[in-house]
């Protein structure tokens, strides 16, 4: 079943759009619309995505535009990967970089670093 966005999960989102590339303002879009169903194992959290009603598809053949890196104090980075399907957002996967358990109330987001894909890099 698919649930509201709540506060921790919009962060993430924000987190990750927080860079600029082609197309941005269209996802941006489509977030604005979808709702989430929230997986949580060991060592990975995964927010799957369904967006309602009319939008705009992502332009750009990219499955992966952005990977976003959350640097801790005291684990391994969390990396952020936003999936693009068929031009509409599908998944936010959140993996811890060496694949120790996930505390997602204990993520960080002060540190990050981005990459963007090539195709779509400003």
């Amino acid at each position: 079943m698919y649930l509201n966005i709540y506060e921790k999960e919009q962060q993430w989102i924000n987190s990750v759009m927080d860079v600029k590339f082609r197309g941005r303002d269209i996802l941006l879009k489509q977030f604005s619309k979808a709702k989430i169903i929230y997986n949580q194992e060991y060592a990975f959290i995964s927010l799957k995505f369904e967006v309602e009603g009319e939008i705009e598809p992502y332009p750009y053949g990219v499955r992966v535009p952005v990977e976003m890196r959350a640097f801790q104090n005291s684990t391994a980075p969390i990396v952020f990967l936003l999936h693009v399907v068929n031009g509409v957002i599908d998944e936010l996967e959140i993996i811890t970089a060496d694949l120790t358990q996930i505390d997602a109330d204990s993520i960080q987001l002060e540190k990050v670093e981005y990459e963007v894909n090539q195709e779509v890099a400003i």
